[in-house]
């Protein structure tokens, strides 16, 4: 469910938006987590959603190696793409 917050932020001159403490809190968004952006251009929406730490290939949560920040590789997936 999507609900308006009431808060409103203005882009600064590089593009970025504060996310407010009261938000991240709520949603555990801490400092080193990466949010994936999502264009919902039909209805002109942005939406930022945490990234959950899973595996890309399988979706699987165990023994995961990042391979780039915000994306991981479960080894299983790793030793099949070797």
């Amino acid at each position: 469910m999507i609900k308006s917050t009431g808060i409103l932020r203005k882009v600064d001159g590089l593009g970025r938006v504060a996310l407010p403490l009261e938000t991240r809190k709520s949603l555990d968004i801490g400092e080193e987590d990466s949010l994936e952006l999502l264009v919902d251009e039909e209805n002109g929406r942005i939406i930022f959603e945490k990234v959950s730490k899973k595996c890309l290939r399988c979706g699987s949560a165990d023994s995961l190696k990042e391979i780039k920040p915000g994306f991981f590789l479960c080894e299983n997936c790793i030793r099949e793409l070797k």
